[in-house]
């Protein structure tokens, strides 16, 4: 499942397998499952960050 983090500076989104504990960037305990956009944005990020364009090598 995809997360969000609700600290006030951080918003940091992440997968984690079961409920999380806290953020793994800020260590808040202010965490909540990603709404539909987050989780389109995230997975957004995920697949440019893998696309063969931006390889090197």
């Amino acid at each position: 499942m995809i997360y969000c983090c609700q600290a006030k500076c951080c918003h940091y989104i992440f997968f984690g397998s079961g409920r999380p504990t806290a953020c793994p960037d800020c260590g808040s305990r202010h965490i909540r499952p990603a709404t539909r956009e987050e989780r389109a944005a995230y997975l957004r990020q995920r697949t440019e960050a893998l696309s063969p364009a931006r390889r090197s090598g």
